[in-house]
C-alpha cells in the first residue's frame, strides 16, 4: 500500500516532451527514488527530509531534491529565482543553498512565518538563547500541571474536541510560556508549538478530518515541545553549514494574481508549486495553527487559489475549468511583469478532479500561456496515486499525474514548443 506523505509522492517513470534539453532536465528533477518506508516514531514523517526541510509539516510541499535540481540546471550565478507560493519555502531554501537570492510570496500568513524562519542565519549565541527560552518555557506547563491550575482562558468548542483535557491544558501551559518569552524568542517558539498541535490532537493528520486512536500520556505534551527545539536548533545549525553566510531570501505576504510586492524585472527564475485545483484547502488544513498562533488568515480565506471548498461550490465540471483557467491566467498575467529577458518559468503541478471528471494541469497551463503570451517549451511528467475516495473514477482510463510544465515568454526567441498540444 503506498503511503500518503506531505511531500508530494515520488517513484516511478517519467515521460518528458518539448525541448530535449530542458525537457531531460525536468524528468531529471521529477524522477526521485521513493523514500524507505517509515520506521515510526515521532519522525517517521521526516525521514527522507534533510535539515530545515524536516521541521513542521506542510501539505503537498515540493521535494527538496526536485527543486535542488531544478535550480541547479535552470539557474545561474546570482540569479533571482521566485516563489510565489512558496509554503513551507523549499524553494527559497534550495535557491539559498545554491548562493541564488531567493523572493518567496504566500497568502498564508503560517507560509511565512514558517519559510522566513527556513531561511535564516542564525548564529549560536541566538541558537543557545532559543533553546534555553524553550526549557523555560516546558518549566511553567509543567509546574503548571502540577499545580492543576485551570486554563489561561475559555477554549472554543473545536479545541475542546480536538484535545484531550490534559493536553489542551498542557498547551495552554506552553502557551503561557511562550507569551512571556523574550520578544525575539517568540516566533520560532510558536513555530515550535505549532508544529506539534496535530500530533498530540484527535486528528490524524492536517488534511484529513478521520480521528485519530493515540493516547497522549501526561507530561508527553512539553517534552515533545522540547524535544522539537533541539531538534530545530540542530537543522538550523544544519543550514548555516551549507549557506555558509546570511542567505539573500525576501519573504512576504502577496497575492499571486497580483504580485504587488516584487520589482518588475527582478526575476531570473521562477520554481513553484501552485495549488492542485481541487486538491486541498490550506485555509482549513491550518485553521487550528491560525487560531493557536493568532494569525490573520482572512485574505487566505476569502482569495486560496484552487481551494477544494471554492470548487464544491461550482455547478459543473465546465464551470470548475473555467474558474481554474481563470486563475490560472491571472496568475501568469502578475507574473509576466517581474520576468527578465530569458527568464523561464517551472510549475511543478498534478492532476486533479471535480464533479467526478479528471482536471488535466498540463492541458490547463497550456492554455492558460497560450492565453498570456508564453509558450509551454518542455513538460515532463510522472504517474501518482489519488487519495481521494469520492473522486477515484475520474482517473480509470488514464491515471493521474503530477507534471514539472517550463513556460517562456513569447518574445521572438527560438523555441521548440510541445507538439500534439492538449486540449482543456
Amino acid at each position: 500500500m503506498e503511503r500518503k506523505r506531505s511531500l508530494s509522492h515520488v517513484g516511478g517513470g517519467v515521460s518528458a516532451v518539448g525541448d530535449p534539453t530542458l525537457s531531460a532536465a525536468l524528468a531529471h528533477a521529477l524522477d526521485v527514488a521513493a523514500a524507505a518506508p517509515p520506521t515510526g516514531g515521532d519522525n517517521a514523517e521526516e525521514e527522507d527530509r534533510e535539515h530545515v526541510h524536516g521541521f513542521h509539516t506542510y501539505p503537498a510541499r515540493m521535494h527538496p531534491e526536485t527543486a535542488a535540481r531544478i535550480i541547479a540546471a535552470l539557474g545561474t550565478p546570482h540569479a533571482t529565482v521566485f516563489d510565489p507560493f512558496c509554503g513551507s519555502g523549499t524553494v527559497l531554501v534550495e535557491a539559498a543553498i545554491a548562493k541564488m537570492r531567493a523572493y518567496g510570496t504566500d497568502l498564508n500568513p503560517l507560509a511565512i512565518r514558517l519559510a522566513s524562519l527556513k531561511c535564516s542565519y542564525y548564529g549560536d549565541p541566538w541558537l543557545a538563547a532559543f533553546h534555553d527560552a524553550a526549557l523555560k518555557v516546558g518549566e511553567v506547563a509543567t509546574y503548571r500541571r502540577a499545580q492543576k491550575t485551570g486554563a489561561s482562558h475559555r477554549y472554543p468548542d473545536a479545541d475542546m474536541q480536538l484535545f484531550a483535557p490534559h493536553v489542551l491544558l498542557e498547551l495552554d501551559g506552553l502557551a503561557v510560556g511562550i507569551a512571556h518569552a523574550d520578544e525575539d524568542l517568540r516566533p520560532a517558539l510558536e513555530l515550535v508549538l505549532s508544529a506539534i498541535l496535530v500530533k498530540v490532537s484527535q486528528k490524524r493528520s492536517d488534511t484529513t478530518r478521520q480521528a485519530s486512536d493515540r493516547r497522549i500520556a501526561a507530561g508527553y505534551t512539553t517534552k515533545l515541545f522540547v524535544k522539537k527545539t533541539v531538534e530545530l536548533c540542530g537543522r538550523l545549525k544544519q543550514f548555516r553549514e551549507l549557506v555558509k553566510s546570511p542567505p539573500q531570501v525576501q519573504v512576504g505576504i502577496d497575492n499571486a494574481t497580483e504580485l504587488e510586492t516584487v520589482p518588475e524585472d527582478s526575476v531570473d527564475l521562477v520554481v513553484t508549486s501552485p495549488p492542485y485545483a481541487a486538491t486541498y484547502d490550506y485555509y482549513a488544513h491550518h485553521e487550528l495553527r491560525f487560531r493557536w498562533l493568532n494569525l490573520d488568515a482572512q485574505a487566505l480565506e476569502s482569495r486560496e487559489l484552487g481551494a477544494r471548498r471554492t470548487y464544491s461550490r461550482t455547478d459543473s465540471i465546465r464551470a470548475a475549468r473555467d474558474l481554474w483557467f481563470t486563475e490560472l491566467t491571472s496568475t501568469l498575467q502578475a507574473l509576466e511583469p517581474t520576468l527578465r529577458d530569458g527568464a523561464q518559468v517551472v510549475l511543478l503541478m498534478a492532476d486533479s478532479a471535480v464533479h467526478g471528471e479528471a482536471l488535466r494541469a498540463d492541458a490547463s497551463v497550456e492554455a492558460a500561456a497560450r492565453q498570456t503570451g508564453f509558450t509551454l517549451v518542455a513538460a515532463a511528467s510522472q504517474s501518482r496515486p489519488h487519495f481521494h475516495m469520492p473522486t477515484m473514477r475520474a482517473f480509470e482510463k488514464a491515471p493521474r499525474r503530477e507534471h514539472l510544465l517550463l513556460l517562456q515568454r513569447d518574445r521572438g526567441q527560438s523555441h521548440h514548443p510541445v507538439e500534439d498540444e492538449p486540449t482543456v
